[in-house]
């Protein structure tokens, strides 16, 4: 009997990267990875008909077969896809090729927030204003189509070659009236960046996207979140009770960005 493909990864016998190259060969030139987490395996490849690179977003095979997460990672494409903005990543395709379940979007060159932060720790008031104004103007296109994303945080927020932000990872975006994907009274999204509302589990609007984008901006200023704790729990009750912390800041230019972060 032939190996699944979790067994033949577990096993040794193959890699994922192996098996998505090899499903996805007779269309796109897979290269790399460029990432990975519990929800997704993301790879650099080259469209052979097109001639051009593009990011391919795998779904997990251990999660090929739960179809909460398949409906998750197609909701993602789905959500992306009917969003048509230059600070929103361009989906290209959705599709699949035996076992491997993908969609296929922008290559973003410039890499995520995250990478910019960890390599500078913070960034300057210039640069957070180009972001809010951007990440900004992207979440308001969203929330005016009744889309909330739900997991703004440096992760999902990308920089193309010439520095424009894109937002990414809508995969648990929701419309505003729409089902959940998860259990009943259970809070989603990344604790150090959840508004107030989604750290009670209320319903939520688009004002819940730009408290979370706000909290990044808070940390491109700082260096640091606003709100830290010992586990999930903790941090959310801090932001739901607790003022926003006043940081040490160095120049007017600074001070004037964190009265804009306050708001």
């Amino acid at each position: 009997m032939a190996a699944t493909p979790v067994a033949a990864i577990v096993s040794g016998q193959v890699t994922d990267f192996d098996m998505v190259r090899e499903a996805l060969a007779s269309e796109y030139d897979v290269l790399e990875e460029l990432g990975r987490g519990g929800m997704a395996l993301v790879y650099r490849a080259k469209d052979r008909q097109l001639e051009r690179e593009v990011a391919i977003k795998v779904l997990p095979f251990s999660l090929a077969f739960d179809a909460e997460f398949v409906e998750r990672f197609q909701r993602e494409a789905r959500t992306s896809a009917q969003l048509e903005h230059p600070n929103i990543i361009p989906i290209y395709r959705v599709g699949q090729a035996g076992r491997v379940i993908y969609f296929v979007m922008k290559y973003l060159r410039g890499g995520a927030l995250s990478n910019v932060l960890g390599d500078r720790r913070a960034i300057s008031p210039p640069e957070i204003r180009r972001m809010l104004l951007e990440a900004g103007s992207a979440l308001g296109y969203a929330a005016q189509r009744g889309i909330v994303h739900r997991d703004i945080k440096p992760d999902n927020i990308m920089f193309d070659e010439f520095g424009q932000c894109v937002l990414t990872d809508f995969g648990i975006a929701k419309a505003a009236s729409g089902g959940r994907l998860t259990g009943t009274g259970m809070s989603i999204g990344t604790p150090h960046y959840m508004s107030p509302e989604q750290a009670r589990a209320q319903a939520i609007d688009g004002r819940s996207d730009i408290y979370s984008l706000g909290v990044v901006a808070y940390q491109c200023l700082t260096g640091s979140v606003p709100y830290d704790g010992e586990d999930s729990f903790s941090i959310g009750y801090k932001h739901i009770t607790d003022p926003i912390p006043t940081p040490q800041l160095t120049n007017a230019d600074e001070r004037r960005v964190f009265e804009i972060i306050k708001r």
